[in-house]
């Protein structure tokens, strides 16, 4: 018997050493570098560095060893795997147990998953509940513990794991559920965040708040048990606030990040887009672009009628795009009327046929832009004003000097910095700096102009336009009254507001609207001024 047993035994080595060998040669297909691999979103940052926005990519925001807080880290190893800093891989009493439990059941409702297990069905999709993937999920786990310490383990961990309502990484669910930062994670917030890992649709704060917290409870219960935390302890925890945020999420809405959104598309292959993980730097100033949707919103509740309203400013020197606004705040439209909205300019034109005639040697008659034009011509007008980077359409003869010409806001506050900037035009832009996930330059565009008219004639036009004037604004309404204009020549900003109907018709009370449209460029102006 005892010959018989040992030879069992010996048999019996032998096919778990059989079954091991083969499972770690199955294990070899696997990159283990692919649990540090994960997709970001993209990020925006204004013109100062600041944060705007996120898009494309998963919702995720990778953050270090450092960032991750104590609590956290306590109360995920009392809920999750007590003897995660001392096991290799695998908690073999655990496992133990668990398999005696999935015996008895007839099932594998049992899993006693360490968080590297965890982090390896994570990375690798290892998704089907069986005896095969729980032993290719333990040879990974063995060849991670081998090649990482534990506090890379963890951070990889805590970056991947999922915890609902879109929210990949501790970092992205921290600032989602709570709006900070996963290092300012109050005691209260990370006992959720743990809690809700187990099911984390079922139990997301934004659809199940009670559920959430009860999970919270449960979290701060196991550490009791575990002695990490004291009754009293979990008392206050439980009684301090919350701060849960509501469940709307405005992320990447705003008019100036749909510019740029787009932007960034026409530069961008797809690929790179859906992978995630870039940083675009932008010319937008988040201080401008606030107080151009403020005043825009202002205007619009103020004026007697439902027109459309749209503005943009300009750096004239760079032309960066410090701020945009493409017509009511009603979502996320791919029609912004900053950049694609075409109107008659009217009197606003005037500035240009005075540039024009002083570009060709003639003398601009001063609030005679019918008389000036006519001396210049059409077919020369035209060419001129395309220099400003007016592409028209152009009407002819006296229609054109009395600002028959249709054009974006982009374009006027294009030609303003022109004037503005000795005749240089600049090339108008959105981004200044993209980078990949790993910080290599993929794209930088450098300020740049081109020289379109002399300086003597941009100053002649802006002499006559302005005589004496420190705060130079001038606005306009088209000939048939369906859209006022008006614009502010700073020497460190060009703003171009435009309020009108998407299809053409004549303004309710222009005069009204148009004294509106006026208190509002000067309030813009005077915020902008150095």
């Amino acid at each position: 018997m005892i010959h018989i047993g040992f030879r069992s035994g010996v048999i019996a080595l032998i096919i778990i050493l059989l079954i091991s060998l083969s499972y770690f040669m199955i294990s070899l297909r696997y990159d283990i570098r692919e649990i540090h691999k994960m997709p970001e979103r993209s990020v925006i940052f204004d013109v100062q560095g600041q944060e705007l926005a996120t898009l494309h990519g998963e919702n995720r925001r990778l953050i270090s060893r450092e960032e991750i807080p104590d609590f956290f880290v306590t109360a995920l190893q009392a809920r999750e795997d007590k003897r995660f800093f001392t096991h290799h891989g695998v908690d073999i009493s655990g496992l133990v147990r668990a398999t005696m439990r999935n015996a008895s059941d007839m099932s594998f409702t049992q899993g006693a998953s360490t968080l590297t297990m965890q982090l390896a069905r994570n990375s690798f999709e290892l998704r089907e509940k069986s005896l095969h993937r729980k032993l290719l999920e333990i040879a990974i786990s063995l060849r991670i513990e081998a090649s990482y310490s534990k506090d890379q383990i963890l951070t990889a961990y805590v970056n991947r794991i999922y915890f609902g309502s879109g929210c990949h990484g501790l970092e992205e669910a921290a600032r989602r559920y709570f709006g900070v930062s996963a290092s300012g994670l109050s005691d209260n917030q990370c006992a959720l965040l743990v809690g809700i890992i187990r099911a984390p649709h079922a139990f997301s704060p934004l659809r199940a708040q009670q559920k959430a917290v009860h999970q919270r409870d449960e979290v701060l219960a196991r550490m009791v048990k575990e002695r990490v935390l004291t009754k009293a302890g979990a008392k206050e925890i439980k009684g301090s606030k919350l701060g849960l945020r509501s469940g709307l999420d405005n992320s990447g809405s705003s008019p100036a990040l749909q510019a740029v959104r787009r932007h960034f598309e026409e530069l961008i292959d797809n690929r790179e887009i859906r992978d995630g993980g870039l940083h675009l730097y932008t010319t937008i100033d988040a201080a401008t672009q606030k107080l151009l949707e403020d005043e825009v919103t202002k205007l619009l509740q103020a004026i007697p009628d439902t027109p459309e309203a749209a503005v943009i400013c300009l750096d004239p020197g760079t032309g960066g795009v410090r701020g945009i606004v493409g017509g009511r705040a009603t979502g996320n439209s791919l029609f912004n009327r900053a950049l694609d909205a075409r109107r008659d300019l009217g009197d606003l034109f005037t500035p240009f046929i005075y540039a024009a005639a002083a570009e060709r040697g003639l003398q601009p008659v001063s609030g005679q832009p019918l008389r000036t034009g006519r001396e210049i011509g059409t077919a020369d007008l035209i060419q001129l004003a395309r220099r400003f980077g007016f592409d028209g359409p152009f009407l002819r003869e006296d229609d054109l000097f009395r600002g028959g010409v249709s054009a974006t806001p982009l374009e006027i506050a294009t030609a303003v910095a022109t004037l503005t900037r000795d005749g240089q035009r600049p090339r108008t832009h959105f981004l200044r700096e993209l980078k990949d996930s790993e910080s290599n330059r993929i794209l930088s565009i450098e300020p740049s102009s081109k020289s379109m008219f002399s300086p003597a004639s941009t100053r002649t036009a802006l002499t006559i336009q302005f005589p004496g004037e420190t705060q130079r604004i001038l606005i306009g309404t088209s000939p048939a009254k369906t859209d006022i204009w008006a614009i502010s020549c700073g020497s460190l900003h060009t703003v171009c507001l435009w309020v009108g109907h998407d299809k053409p018709r004549r303004l309710d009370s222009p005069d009204i609207i148009r004294s509106q449209v006026l208190n509002t460029i000067e309030r813009i102006a005077l915020s902008l001024a150095p």
